[in-house]
């Protein structure tokens, strides 16, 4: 996950911009810093959305993370395979349930009976004073705890989800 971040900072740092397109995000890795193909760069871009690496905020790309934190060497070039899951040892690899935050929301919400633009102003503020340490979706079950959220139906497949365990 430490290259995902690193990888993710690049794009804001070599423009110094706040937010970025998602078409100028995946182009900058693409083409810019030609480290992947479109079709990748594209799934760089899901996969940092999923981790809470990456917020999409009105339209654009905002890091979810203190871009100047992150230190990127000098001659830094993403390993091929970095998106693959590090579990691969030539076994068969078994089916991950991967379970988004916009999912973990919508349970909540719908549980709790309160608007999502609430929830996500509550999990943005947790996942400051955390530091952006914690994965979202486990910010989001901590606020939903808070607002008395049974959350035992989805717990299983966020922990599992976030900590990457096969079923």
């Amino acid at each position: 996950m430490e290259e995902l971040k690193r990888v993710v900072s690049v794009p804001f740092k070599k423009t110094l911009a706040t937010s970025l397109s998602e078409k100028d995000f995946e182009y900058s890795l693409a083409f810019d810093l030609k480290w992947f193909s479109p079709k990748i760069a594209s799934k760089v871009k899901e996969k940092a959305l999923e981790a809470g690496f990456l917020i999409l905020k009105a339209g654009v790309l905002v890091p979810g993370f203190d871009v100047e934190s992150i230190r990127v060497p000098h001659a830094f070039k993403p390993s091929e395979n970095f998106l693959e899951n590090s579990d691969r040892s030539g076994e068969k690899v078994q089916v991950k349930e991967k379970i988004s935050f916009e999912q973990v929301l919508e349970f909540i919400s719908a549980d709790i009976g309160i608007s999502r633009q609430k929830l996500v102003s509550e999990i943005n503020f947790m996942q400051d004073r955390l530091s952006y340490l914690v994965d979202i979706r486990i910010v989001a079950l901590i606020v939903a705890k808070k607002f008395g959220c049974d959350i035992s139906g989805i717990y299983d497949r966020v922990s599992r989800s976030v900590l990457g365990i096969s079923y």
